[in-house]
């Protein structure tokens, strides 16, 4: 069945993800810092997920195993990306680096209908996109601000960077500097990334 709930933000798992590209990386016998990307935690996001108990199906009256999907219905103007650094199951801050966009964030493909269709992919829908080159799944976004964490687990410190008229600007506490793009793409323990429909 489909549950439909308004969302404020959408939070995006970084242990599960970290998990992931370890297990990936000792497959392959690679070494080195894990490199993780907002554009792939998205797309781990919205996969079907299977849950852990048989559902009651009542169509055929019995327990069936059940997948679960998170999808995008409709789009907000303004977009919040919450980063979830904190695991408490293992007490611990993951402080991998998360690269993100500054512009061309594409939210299209969370979209349900495109959830749809990418799932059951064919060479018909292929040929239908060539048909139909303008019908696509791209709604980008540009990041405005970011909140970033620095500090462990018991204690830290956030600070935040916003773009104002194409300046960026780091606001810590009291004390606001300006920065460059680069700085905000750049700076460890983002934790909050905001961004706008363009």
């Amino acid at each position: 069945f489909l549950m439909s709930e308004p969302f404020l933000n959408i939070s995006l798992t970084l242990s599960e993800e970290v998990e992931r590209l370890e297990a990936e990386n000792r497959s392959k016998e690679e070494l080195g810092p894990i490199s993780i990307s907002v554009e792939t935690c998205l797309d781990h996001f919205v996969l079907p997920e299977n849950l852990a108990d048989p559902v009651h199906c009542p169509a055929c009256n019995k327990k069936t195993p059940t997948k679960k999907q998170h999808t995008v219905s409709k789009l907000p103007k303004i977009l919040c990306l919450h980063l979830k650094r904190f695991d408490a199951a293992r007490n611990r801050k993951i402080d991998n680096f998360v690269s993100f966009p500054s512009c061309g964030l594409n939210m299209g493909p969370l979209l349900s209908h495109w959830c749809e269709v990418s799932s059951f992919a064919t060479k018909d829908m292929a040929d239908l996109e060539q048909q139909h080159p303008n019908v696509n799944a791209n709604i980008p976004y540009r990041l405005y601000a970011t909140v970033n964490h620095i500090g462990s687990m018991q204690s830290g410190h956030y600070v935040s960077n916003v773009k104002i008229d194409d300046q960026w600007y780091t606001c810590n506490d009291a004390l606001v500097t300006k920065c460059t793009e680069a700085d905000v793409l750049e700076a460890d323990g983002a934790y909050l990334l905001f961004y706008i429909r363009d």
